[in-house]
């Protein structure tokens, strides 16, 4: 999932930026995506363990108390993973085209600040299944939208080209150079 906005003057980005957005910039959030079970989907689920449940119970009436035990270890399993990804926090990252400078943000790593100028979006499509996109500047460069799907990559890639094209366009002037 993705976004890309307009940042009015003062607000934080997407409530996890250092410091504030500058009037005009333009803020790519990349979310991994999560959709949750609708109520239809969670009494399926209900009924489908209840029903393997049953099946299991089966087999101890003959003596083969393994059985049950394991249907009950991998029920108890399946429901406590889907809970952990419930409660984990979504991958997520944050790119700011500002002012002359380029900012990358993600929960697993350090941010990244470059200069406008010189700052590129490289799209590695040498295999098929796999799209990799980098934000590029001089020797330096970082891997940008790993939390999202292959289709979603090749959707946000022609548009983060575009801001950064534009952005140049309209700071031509803008000369930073901040690492």
């Amino acid at each position: 999932m993705y976004a890309i906005t307009d940042c009015p003057a003062g607000q934080p980005q997407a409530d996890r930026a250092a410091t504030h957005a500058a009037p005009g910039a333009v803020l790519v959030h990349l979310q991994e995506h999560r959709s949750h079970l609708s109520q239809d989907a969670r009494v399926t689920f209900t009924v489908l363990i209840a029903v393997f449940m049953a099946m299991a119970i089966l087999p101890a009436l003959r003596g083969q108390w393994l059985v049950p035990a394991y249907a009950i270890g991998t029920m108890a399993l399946l429901i406590g993973v889907l809970d952990w990804h419930r409660r984990k926090q979504p991958a997520a990252e944050w790119l700011a085209i500002e002012a002359g400078r380029v900012r990358w943000r993600s929960l697993k790593h350090e941010t990244v600040e470059w200069p406008l100028i010189g700052t590129r979006l490289v799209a590695d499509d040498s295999r098929p299944a796999r799209l990799r996109l980098w934000l590029t500047n001089r020797e330096r460069s970082v891997e940008i939208g790993t939390c999202l799907s292959l289709e979603e990559r090749r959707a946000v890639a022609p548009l983060i080209t575009r801001e950064l094209a534009a952005a140049r366009h309209n700071h031509p002037s803008s000369q930073e150079t901040t690492s």
